[in-house]
């Protein structure tokens, strides 16, 4: 598994907009991720796709924070407000990474596509009528946590 720094230096690397912040609270990331059984690179890549690490950011589905929760969705987790998780980037990792979770190996079974796709889209990943904008979202997180992943791989050489 990836630690803190070889992350934050592919990051940084790769040029990614706001990596100084997403470093500041990359080993908050890494605890998470390794809390909630998922790959800290996945977790890195998927909060730059939900807000391009912008902690206030609120869309207008009312998804709020780093890992763009919507709080009235999200209520089998432990109810967190839109205020709560743009001021405290720590909770908003920690609910994204164990909301990752479950979509991945409860929804999922274990798959990081399936479990992308929920996160994104809810229940609508599986069946006749996939929903295309969360297999979209799954293909950008997925680009990007190759591009990070590869950069780390350089940084072995």
């Amino acid at each position: 598994m990836a630690s803190a720094e070889l992350i934050c230096g592919a990051i940084l690397a790769i040029g990614m907009p706001n990596a100084d912040y997403a470093c500041e609270h990359m080993d908050n990331v890494v605890l998470y991720s390794t809390e909630y059984n998922i790959d800290p690179v996945l977790l890195t890549a998927m909060i730059y796709a939900e807000s391009r690490w912008n902690p206030v950011v609120e869309s207008r589905a009312g998804a709020c924070g780093l890992t763009q929760i919507i709080p009235k969705w999200s209520r089998k987790f432990g109810y967190v407000s839109c205020k709560q998780l743009k001021n405290n980037p720590v909770l908003a990792i920690r609910k994204g990474a164990q909301i990752l979770s479950y979509w991945i190996y409860k929804y999922g079974k274990g798959s990081m596509k399936m479990g992308l796709c929920g996160y994104n889209a809810g229940y609508r990943c599986r069946g006749k009528n996939i929903n295309k904008k969360g297999t979209r979202y799954t293909r950008r997180v997925l680009k990007m946590h190759k591009k990070i992943e590869q950069q780390i791989l350089r940084s072995y050489r």
